[in-house]
């Protein structure tokens, strides 16, 4: 959930550093490769986390219900994908020397 969360932030922080609108085909389901429910639970779960605002959701029995107005991420969402970036390379970095390090 995670990796999908930060490919639609940094696609979102790069369209608003370069001061170009969102396509938001580029983050569609299809071309994320998952679910539209998956899709669309991600949706809700970064808006309740606070990490995009420019979009509507509104929980229902079924799949959340998602309106794109101008979605953008907010400083929460660069904070969580930079600290994701952050553990990504510790783990890599744990994986490399894990060979170098003795175990008792």
């Amino acid at each position: 959930m995670h990796v999908v969360m930060c490919k639609i932030m940094r696609y979102l922080y790069d369209c608003m550093k370069a001061g170009e609108e969102p396509d938001i085909e580029k983050i569609s389901p299809s071309a994320l490769g998952i679910p539209r429910t998956y899709w669309s639970d991600i949706w809700y779960d970064m808006v309740r986390r606070g990490f995009i605002d420019g979009v509507g959701v509104r929980d229902t029995n079924d799949v959340p219900w998602i309106n794109m107005v101008r979605p953008v991420v907010t400083l929460a969402g660069v904070e969580f994908m930079e600290e994701n970036t952050m553990m990504a390379k510790a783990l890599k970095l744990l994986k490399e020397t894990r060979g170098l390090i003795p175990l008792p």
